[in-house]
């Protein structure tokens, strides 16, 4: 019985082996593939730089959102309004968009906007958007309070952006209930990892159009800061005036160009609950995919 087992363990352990070989193998040929067709796409791609303006007082304008819009061709302004952006020819008769919460955005042909940059950084100057901000909200006196979302607060199950683009987001859909009105109080992540002394998040909120992130619910820019090992992030929002009827999105966007994105910040996750949406870079598509992070926003609601 004995020489049966060691037998059946000898016989497990070379497959095994041979499983892993045959997966380590794959993996290779799947990175070689993945790196020619990169060299590929981006043997005719040049890089292009310029800062962001405010057109009036010539101030520069941080986190403004660049890219070809559903393109995956994407970044975002850093804090001093630079920005460089790679673009290859295939992409020649699209439109490069500049857009900022507050400000109008301003489209520009890629070949133009190409032309421009060749030489020297380009300078693109935004007009704020002088339309009416929306009046304050009147709240009803009879509320009821509810939590949406995931409050997944265990590391044991982690997820994190896929990619080190510039814009990239990472998404939770919330759930109301049909025909009740919500007004959003705060909203919180929960991280497995912070790695970065202190990392900077825009916070988007979105309704939900045929599954996927739609129209901003917001008309100031939400921000919130997170540190080195910080395991939970709330945001107030009662001052921004969110009232939602319907299903929506709750975001953080990446915005400093930081090393080591994709394993340095991880969120709390679970295989149940509302599914994430993400999309790779800014004005990129958005995609999701079923499995839940621990993003979830308070809210009260009339009885």
């Amino acid at each position: 019985m004995k020489i049966c087992l060691n037998q059946l363990t000898c016989n497990f352990l070379a497959t095994v082996f041979v499983i892993n070989e045959i997966i380590r193998m794959t993996i290779n040929k799947l990175q070689l593939f993945f790196a020619v067709l990169i060299f590929a796409c981006t043997v005719n791609a040049q890089t292009y730089s310029g800062k962001v303006i405010d057109a009036t007082t010539k101030e520069t304008l941080p986190f403004v959102s660049i890219g070809i819009p559903g393109k995956g061709v994407g970044t975002i302004a850093q804090l001093d309004g630079s920005f460089a952006i790679t673009i290859s020819d295939d992409f020649n008769n699209d439109t490069i968009r500049f857009s900022m919460i507050g400000y109008k955005p301003q489209l520009l042909a890629v070949s133009t906007f190409k032309t421009q940059a060749a030489q020297t950084p380009v300078t693109i100057s935004l007009q704020a958007d002088e339309k009416q901000l929306e009046a304050v909200v009147i709240r009803p006196r009879n509320m009821k309070n509810a939590m949406l979302g995931n409050e997944y607060n265990s590391p044991s199950i982690s997820a994190g952006f896929t990619t080190d683009d510039l814009g990239s987001e990472l998404g939770t859909v919330m759930k109301v209930k049909d025909g009740k009105e919500y007004y959003l109080l705060s909203c919180g992540i929960n991280f497995a990892k912070v790695n970065y002394d202190s990392i900077i998040f825009r916070v988007n909120i979105y309704a939900l159009e045929n599954g996927l992130p739609g129209q901003l619910l917001h008309q100031l820019p939400i921000y919130v800061t997170v540190y080195r090992d910080q395991k939970s992030a709330e945001i107030d929002l009662k001052q921004y005036n969110i009232k939602v009827d319907d299903d929506f999105v709750l975001s953080l966007e990446w915005l400093q160009d930081l090393p080591d994105k994709t394993k340095a910040v991880m969120f709390c996750a679970g295989f149940f609950g509302n599914k994430i949406v993400y999309r790779q870079t800014a004005q990129d598509i958005w995609r999701d995919f079923p499995v839940g992070i621990g993003m979830w926003c308070a809210a009260e609601y009339e009885k």
